[in-house]
């Protein structure tokens, strides 16, 4: 028996709505679509809930389970409260009650906008869509005004407050210090100023087990869940640190208006330039005071200003880690006697807890690509069919797309053939010269037969179309290796030209260096 369908039940709020007293709440609007329903007799009812989501954005996740549903063909009818509750862009809501619900044969209602898409009942659909979206808009521009004069008056209007403190629970606009934290800002702090470099400091507070702010703040709360920070609690990056010793409030002082949103539809934020910071001193207790905050930003700067050791590094962004896929930075360390080494950025950052340090010297990677490229060069200088061999692990291409071409005229011939004997019996069946029963059999059979040769023909045809690429891409190959006569050495032009990437393994060879595997343009890995 069929599966009945579902009537789903769609409800949403967002922190916009919250600040309206008459706006329902999720609660309400559950009981009053439920009311609804049973009062329509329509069965087989499930909430998707959306709370705390803006109407003009439609990355939410109860709304996404909602489509996953409907694309899997399980919903027949999708009520909201009003058209509000579905969204409040006009244009992205018309497409839902336009295109989207009646592509996918579902019913859309909206009680109290009386729109019912069965009925036909949507001829001010588009016009309620504007007006809610002048709405969102107006709501917007309100809540923007009401933060800015929140900023201008020295309150506090971040969802979370800065590591360190926490918000003082009768004004949620104030901060007051978290003692234990505090004791953690104060120690990085200090051991920045005697000289501590920052990596250094995280690798203390990761050998004290201190948790990093993201953990604590998801342990102590519940919230700003981090599938990093669940792993790796005391794993502190370099760059977390760097927040927290160029963070003014620290000071006393609370500085806001540091992001904003490109417009009500969007909620990416984007960063404000320095002259638009509004910063009000004194507004709650220091952590740090502020000569040595300004200490710690004069070194900041004067260790951005250190002269660092000249050097061209043209495998830049072509390093790979085999483990975790991040790239492998360059180190130069002047007076030993193999300078120039790269190891693993995941491991440079937070130490083997994540990743192996996949370690090797620049001259070992040098003499190992020289070594493959002059191979290619060779192979390159003796035509095209050696170096498909090559890629092709030694099997001879020609011959293979050949007897692909023969396997695939075969399976075609047979399909003729097949046709022919349907037709004839057919035939045999109108002039009554095959009973029934045989003739379906033997329909059945041919018709499952030809199935089985489109299959393979598809699939032979794929592989001849995978080879034929392949040779062109080699010709293309071919061509740019063709300008090059044995290298003596490995330079920019020469890496931008053949290289795509280089991925390092934690594996030794025999020569105890790191195993490597070159993956060149049009060709890949050879």
């Amino acid at each position: 028996m069929e599966k009945e369908k579902i009537t789903a039940l769609y409800c949403r709020i967002s922190r916009e709505d919250e600040l309206n007293t008459t706006s329902s709440s999720i609660e309400t609007q559950k009981a009053y679509l439920k009311r609804y329903a049973n009062q329509q007799r329509m069965t087989n009812t499930k909430y998707y809930i959306d709370d705390g989501y803006s109407g003009t954005n439609f990355e939410r996740p109860g709304f996404t389970e909602l489509q996953s549903d409907i694309e899997n063909n399980q919903v027949h009818i999708v009520i909201t409260k009003d058209l509000s509750r579905l969204g409040r862009d006009y244009l992205t809501t018309g497409y839902y009650i336009e295109h989207y619900f009646p592509m996918n044969n579902v019913r859309y209602i909206a009680i109290n906008d009386q729109v019912d898409t069965l009925l036909n009942e949507n001829d001010f659909a588009p016009f309620r869509n504007i007006i809610n979206e002048w709405y969102a808009r107006d709501i917007s521009k309100k809540i923007r005004s009401a933060y800015h004069t929140k900023a201008l008056n020295g309150e506090f209007t971040g969802p979370y407050p800065p590591y360190g403190y926490d918000k003082d629970q009768s004004n949620k606009n104030k901060l007051v210090i978290n003692p234990i934290q505090a004791l953690i800002v104060k120690k990085i702090f200090r051991l920045y100023v005697s000289g501590i470099s920052v990596y250094g400091i995280s690798k203390e507070l990761r050998r004290d087990k201190v948790l990093t702010p993201r953990a604590d703040l998801y342990k102590r709360q519940g919230r700003y869940r981090s599938d990093l920070a669940i792993r790796y609690p005391f794993d502190w990056s370099t760059k977390t640190i760097l927040t927290i010793l160029g963070n003014e409030e620290y000071t006393g002082s609370v500085v806001c208006n540091k992001h904003q949103t490109k417009s009500f539809k969007s909620k990416k934020l984007l960063q404000n330039p320095e002259d638009k910071w509004i910063i009000t001193e004194n507004r709650h207790e220091a952590i740090i005071n502020r000569d040595r905050f300004s200490q710690v930003q004069k070194l900041i700067q004067e260790n951005l200003k250190l002269p660092k050791t000249p050097h061209e590094n043209i495998f830049k962004g072509k390093m790979r880690c085999d483990d975790c896929g991040k790239t492998l930075t360059l180190s130069i360390r002047p007076g030993r006697k193999e300078a120039r080494t790269y190891e693993c950025s995941t491991y440079r950052r937070y130490g083997k807890i994540r990743c192996n340090s996949h370690y090797i010297t620049y001259e070992w990677l040098e003499k190992s690509l020289l070594e493959k490229l002059n191979l290619l060069i060779n192979l390159a200088k003796q035509g095209e069919n050696f170096l498909l061999k090559e890629i092709n692990k030694q099997k001879d291409t020609d011959s293979i797309l050949n007897n692909l071409g023969i396997a695939i005229e075969e399976k075609e011939s047979r399909l003729h053939e097949i046709d022919k004997l349907i037709q004839v019996l057919y035939e045999n069946y109108i002039l009554r010269k095959i009973q029934e029963d045989k003739f379906y059999s033997l329909d059945k059979s041919f018709d499952e037969e030809k199935l089985s040769l489109i299959k393979e023909i598809k699939l032979l045809q794929e592989k001849q179309d995978e080879l034929k690429k392949q040779k062109e891409n080699v010709f293309a190959f071919l061509k740019v290796l063709s300008n090059y006569e044995n290298l003596s050495e490995i330079n920019q032009v020469v890496v931008n030209e053949l290289i795509d990437k280089i991925v390092i393994s934690r594996q030794k060879g025999t020569n105890h260096y790191r195993s490597i595997e070159v993956f060149f343009k049009y060709v890949g890995k050879i």
